[in-house]
């Protein structure tokens, strides 16, 4: 398997990923594409047939209440999200999906995360100079061998600042808090829940702080001026994370606690 030039620490290759399940969006397809489009911080009309986009919702307050990915295969909407998220992601749109005659139903499929320099559009859901990353739904009596580890595949998507939430994470943070202005929000669609708040940060707000993804070494403890996001990935002597910081001290953070920034 070929390694990049990041640190050494992106292998490419694929896992099952076994946190995420997968929600079927069952009903008619427009009325789906529109529930969806008025409910999710992303613009869904913009979504084609085999293809993925990072998205989440929120409350009213415009604090995320979980994240996820849509995917859009056979003509058929697909939210793959974490398991610990399932239950809040139902039960907040649920009151909305029976207007539209939808209904959420689990799936069995295995999920397939891969990392690779191909160029393949089909399940993709982000992407830089050097690596995508994708899914793909596998019948649940695939077997795969694991050619990466889960702590390789968590640190290639916190290296393109991608952060997925866990329970302990609902009503924690807006969006512009946690990069996923950048990734998983449109600023050109529609309204749905929380979008005046969130819009509001976007243009009229003053962020002195920053999301970032750090490289630290192992010896690395924490830091009060480090806001800690998820998990700290261990691999190899190193220690990978998000968090966020002030702007105006990332210079001196870095020098202090020996810290590469990656984005």
């Amino acid at each position: 398997m070929k390694k990049d030039r990041h640190n050494n620490l992106i292998r490419f290759g694929s896992l099952e990923i076994s946190e995420l399940m997968v929600l079927s969006v069952i009903g008619e397809i427009k009325k789906v594409e529109e529930f969806l489009q008025g409910q999710a911080t992303s613009d869904i009309s913009l979504l084609s047939n085999n293809n993925c986009q990072l998205s989440s919702i929120c409350n009213h307050k415009g604090q995320v209440l979980a994240d996820f990915i849509v995917y859009k295969i056979n003509e058929e909407f697909k939210i793959i999200i974490n398991k610990n998220l399932k239950d809040t992601f139902i039960n907040e749109l649920k009151p909305f999906a029976q207007f539209s005659s939808i209904e959420f139903k689990a799936g069995t499929e295995k999920i397939i995360g891969s990392i690779s320099d191909q160029k393949d559009s089909s399940g993709v859901y982000n992407f830089n100079d050097e690596y995508q990353l994708k899914i793909e739904l596998k019948p649940d009596t695939f077997v795969l061998k694991n050619e990466i580890t889960s702590e390789e595949w968590a640190v290639a998507n916190k290296f393109q600042g991608i952060l997925f939430l866990d329970k302990e994470d609902i009503e924690k943070y807006r969006p512009l808090e946690i990069n996923f202005d950048k990734l998983r929000v449109s600023f050109d669609k529609g309204c749905y829940r929380g979008q005046e708040i969130v819009a509001r940060m976007k243009y009229l707000g003053i962020d002195r702080r920053k999301f970032c993804t750090f490289i630290a070494k192992d010896v690395f403890k924490g830091s009060s001026d480090i806001k800690i996001l998820g998990k700290i990935v261990k691999i190899g002597n190193k220690k990978v994370f998000n968090a966020i910081v002030k702007k105006d001290l990332i210079s001196e953070i870095l020098k202090l606690h020996d810290l590469e920034e990656v984005i």
